[in-house]
């Protein structure tokens, strides 16, 4: 076999070899590289297009928000004042002026020729009678009683008792908080015919104002037997109770003397804490009987006894020595105080 080896300068001298082309193939070629630029340089329009249109937008939409927001300042310049203080001097005026000013006195030429006003005229007939504005009192306000003492009233009348206070009769007994087995000895003679309501009144009253926790019995002495509360015993103090009490006291009468030792007998006899004793006058002699029976009974003064001188002082300096003697206090009651 025979090679031939060609140097470069000979190779140089000849074209690179390339695969055979057909016709058809050189055309497609030719044609392709002939329409590679313009594809090129329609989309590099493209694209400016685009970026053309996006300033145009952005330029007009920042016009009208500016339009949109002069219009506005621009019209609130044209219509309203400058947004400034007033002057000082326009809010309150000159400092030199006077604020306000006096209108002068009136004149008068001669005082005594100023006419007197007619005085007031008063016309009965243009006012109701008081009888019709009385107010209508009921049977159960009876039992209220006219002491130095007052409280509310519950709805059948009776007063609303107080918790924490001791009981009251003439405004003695308050502090006797710890009392709770209370026994009135009252006094019926004869020379209370004229006076005896007021005592059943503030009796009423005293009785009414116990708490159900307290227990009450009522003794009324003259001469001979005393007359006693049904059941002749200590009750509590519920409103049943009361409304016997209450009827029981309007069929007493006073009458005979005063004689208040078998009273007292009954009184210790039912074991009271406090005994309040009432009475108009002197003992007709029994007062030294009265006391040392009282010392012989309330030995210790476990039952504390309050004194009431009603309308007559006579009996009050025995009243006040049995109340200092057991523990209680004296009181004179006048006849203001009643009626």
């Amino acid at each position: 076999m025979h090679l031939t080896i060609e140097t470069g300068s000979e190779l140089a001298d000849h074209p690179p070899v390339t695969p055979q082309m057909s016709p058809n193939d050189t055309i497609a070629e030719n044609t392709h590289r002939q329409a590679r630029p313009a594809f090129v340089r329609a989309g590099r329009l493209a694209g400016r297009a685009v970026i053309a249109a996006w300033i145009i937008s952005v330029a007009y939409h920042a016009v009208i928000f500016t339009i949109m927001f002069l219009i506005p300042w621009i019209s609130g310049i044209a219509r309203n004042k400058p947004d400034t203080p007033p002057p000082f001097t326009d809010v309150i005026g000159q400092i030199d002026q006077p604020v306000a000013s006096l209108s002068p006195s009136p004149k008068i030429a001669n005082p005594t020729e100023a006419k007197r006003s007619d005085p007031l005229k008063f016309k009965p007939k243009q006012f109701r009678s008081m009888d019709n504005l009385a107010p209508k009192l009921t049977k159960d306000l009876d039992i209220i009683g006219i002491g130095s003492t007052s409280g509310d009233l519950d709805a059948d009348g009776f007063s609303i008792p107080i918790p924490g206070t001791g009981p009251d009769f003439f405004g003695l007994g308050a502090q006797a908080r710890g009392a709770r087995r209370i026994v009135y000895v009252v006094d019926r003679s004869a020379s209370m015919q004229m006076t005896f309501h007021g005592v059943i009144a503030e009796l009423q009253e005293s009785i009414s104002k116990l708490r159900r926790s307290q227990k009450f019995h009522v003794i009324f002495f003259s001469t001979g037997p005393p007359l006693e509360n049904p059941p002749r015993r200590l009750v509590s103090a519920i409103k049943a109770h009361k409304r016997d009490a209450f009827r029981f006291f309007k069929t007493i009468q006073p009458q005979g003397g005063t004689d208040p030792r078998i009273a007292f007998k009954r009184a210790f006899a039912v074991d009271p804490d406090l005994i309040y004793f009432l009475t108009d006058g002197d003992f007709e002699g029994v007062e030294p009987a009265v006391m040392a029976m009282l010392r012989k009974i309330n030995r210790g003064g476990s039952v504390r006894i309050f004194t009431v001188a009603y309308v007559s002082p006579a009996g009050g300096a025995v009243l006040e020595r049995i109340a200092r003697e057991h523990n209680g206090e004296y009181r004179f009651v006048t006849e203001d105080e009643i009626f």
